[in-house]
Order: C-alpha cells, then sequence, then structure tokens
C-alpha cells in the first residue's frame, strides 16, 4: 500500500472524524493529529539524518537509502492534505524524538513548538564516549536553534490546550504531576503492590517526558512519551490520575523500563498501539502484558525480532519485513470508534465501546 493508497484510505474516513497516523520511523516517535478542519499535532520528529532503521547483515545485498524521518513525516502529512504543521509537540529530547526536527523545518512549515521546558539530563563521567554526541546536552542547542522564529509554549503538568476540538491535558510535564485529578480518574490503582521503581530509566530526559491526554468527544486517548517505571507507578498508586482509556501508545516504545503492570491494569486500554522498531521496544514481557488484558487489541509498527513468540498476530503488524516502513492509520469518531488501517495491507479493523 503506498502512501497515494494511504492518502485515499484517510480521505475515506467520514468528514467529522479524527485522524492519527503513527509513523514508521524505525523505533523512535512520531504521531500526526488531524482534525476534520485539517488542524494538526504532530507528537515527535523521529531521528535524524543518517540514524535509525535497519542495516544489511553480513551477506545481505546493500539496500538503496530509506527515507528519513523527517520526509517520512513529510510525506504522511502531505498524504493527509496538509501544507503545514500548526502544532509540533516534543515530548522529551532524546535522538530518537527531536532528531527530525532540523531536517522538518526545511520539508514543511510549522507553527507552533511546545515542550516541557529545558534539557534535564546531562553528559556524566562515566557516559561512553560514542554516547556524547547523541546525549540530550550535546544535541539541546540544534533544538533549540531549529525552534528559533516558531512560536513556542512550555506546557506545564495540568494545562490544556484545544485543537479544533481536539483536547490535549498535559498529565505530567517536566517530572511533575497535573495537580488536580484528570476528568474520569479517582479510582484505587490496581497491582499497586508490585515494584514501584526499576534501576534504569533510560536517562533523566525520560521521567521529564511530556505526556498527554488527549479527548475527541468520548474518545480517550493516552500518549505519554517515555515515561518511565517509577514516574509511572506513581501516576497510578494508590490513585489512578488518570482513569481508563480507549487507546494507549505504548510507552517508550514498548520498552521493559516502562509500562509496569500497576499502569496498565489500572489505565486497562482497549486498544494499543507500539511504535517499536525491529529491535528497539516491544520487549517481550510489556507486549505480553498488554496482550493479557481482556477484550484488548494491541497493534505492532514493528514485528519485534527479539521477542517473536509475544508479537501480537500478523494482521496488527504494520511492518513485517525489518526494512518495510508502513504506516498505521486510525480514525476516530466521537463516540469514540476507532478504525485502524494497516498500510501494509490495507485492511481495516474497526472497534467500537
Amino acid at each position: 500500500m503506498s502512501i497515494a493508497a494511504l492518502a485515499l484510505a484517510l480521505a475515506a474516513a467520514p468528514a467529522a472524524e479524527l485522524k492519527i497516523i503513527s509513523i514508521d520511523v524505525d523505533g523512535g516517535a512520531a504521531t500526526l493529529y488531524v482534525t476534520p478542519k485539517g488542524k494538526s499535532l504532530l507528537i515527535d520528529t523521529g531521528w535524524p539524518s543518517g540514524r535509525g532503521g535497519p542495516r544489511p547483515a553480513p551477506g545481505e545485498p546493500p539496500r538503496p537509502p530509506a527515507p528519513t524521518s523527517a520526509e517520512r513525516i513529510a510525506a504522511a502529512a502531505k498524504a493527509a492534505g496538509l501544507t503545514r504543521i500548526d502544532h509540533l509537540l516534543i515530548s522529551h529530547y532524546h535522538i530518537d524524538h527531536i532528531g527530525g526536527l532540523n531536517d522538518l523545518v526545511k520539508l514543511i512549515p510549522i507553527g507552533q513548538l511546545i515542550d516541557h521546558g529545558p534539557n534535564r539530563e546531562f553528559i556524566t563521567p562515566d557516559l561512553p564516549k560514542e554516547k556524547i554526541p547523541i546525549s540530550p546536552e550535546t544535541i539541546y542547542p540544534l533544538y533549540a536553534q531549529a525552534k528559533q522564529g516558531l512560536k513556542y509554549r512550555v506546557m506545564a503538568a495540568g494545562e490544556r490546550m484545544m485543537i479544533d476540538g481536539l483536547e490535549l491535558i498535559a498529565v505530567h510535564s517536566d517530572g511533575q504531576f497535573a495537580p488536580k485529578p484528570l476528568p474520569g480518574s479517582g479510582a484505587p490503582g490496581q497491582a499497586c503492590a508490585g515494584p514501584t521503581d526499576m534501576d534504569d530509566n533510560g536517562g533523566e530526559e525520560n521521567p521529564r517526558s511530556l505526556g498527554l491526554l488527549l479527548r475527541w468527544g468520548e474518545a480517550r486517548i493516552l500518549s505519554l512519551g517515555d515515561a518511565t517505571w517509577a514516574l509511572e507507578h506513581k501516576l497510578v498508586c494508590p490513585v489512578n490520575r488518570v482513569g481508563t482509556v480507549d487507546l494507549m501508545f505504548a510507552n517508550n516504545h514498548g520498552a521493559g523500563v516502562s509500562n509496569p503492570p500497576a499502569l496498565v491494569e489500572s489505565i486497562r486500554p482497549r486498544l494499543v498501539v507500539v511504535n517499536n522498531g525491529p529491535t528497539k521496544g516491544g520487549d517481550g514481557a510489556v507486549l505480553q502484558r498488554f496482550l493479557a488484558l481482556p477484550g484488548t487489541a494491541m497493534f505492532q509498527l514493528h514485528a519485534a525480532t527479539r521477542s517473536p513468540e509475544a508479537n501480537t498476530i500478523p494482521e496488527r503488524i504494520v511492518n513485517i519485513d525489518r526494512f518495510d516502513n508502513y504506516n498505521l492509520a486510525i480514525s476516530v469518531t466521537r463516540s469514540a470508534c476507532f478504525t485502524f488501517t494497516n498500510q501494509r495491507s490495507g485492511h481495516p479493523e474497526r472497534h467500537c465501546r
């Protein structure tokens, strides 16, 4: 299924529906929201040119250069009928989330940039030398340069904004929670007796992520960036500060340092999208945790090669071959009906409450 076919699939969605495109950026993150009136929100920008994506194994023939994250985002935006990105939200400053920005601003105009405030992750003496060039402290100045001239907003925990009927609520930002309970929250958390923390959080910027609850009519969508175990546990224990949701984008690409049982069992998403790469995220224990939820349908951007036994059914895996780069198109009604279209197969799948 080509980008042109994706454009037709998006156009086929009823005019009153919210469109979401989960863009494959090889284990990075880039999700595009488009309202019925053509207003747009992009969350994260994937990798910079030359990074991310699989490489041929020894003995395999060379592959032609793959489109960059920015090129994939621009193509998806064009397929959705956009000529600009109205709002770009950067969840945090890891290279697989902000790396594509400098390339993207050259391909499509961007209106407003939103983030959690300054970088909070700094180079430490024990950081391996090869990671210094891609550390947040190193790449943040490039990000600051790219945002010059753009309308800019820091979104603090608890703040809200509207984009043509799509409500964004900051669940957490810069390590802080929303000061007031979110709509539909307040029940006791589940599985709270489990582990409350892990030794590794993948870097301080992860728990500093700007995480959102998005509401479209009755539909509730959760996108918490790369939030990690300790923050996630506190989010739902002893009291669930979020409530249940219809669709959850698995935290941290479905990595095992995130998505603890307390969060998964308290939030109880009936639909899950894992924006993993072939070898990034999509950890077996996390995939199995979501699949164990009664009645939950889980979609993956890639087949997880490190834990193939935990993958969802093939019809719900967008990219089977590790070199593929198809997207997942989602349309959402105000009554919380979700239609998923796998760009690889063109197969639509509808889920209503």
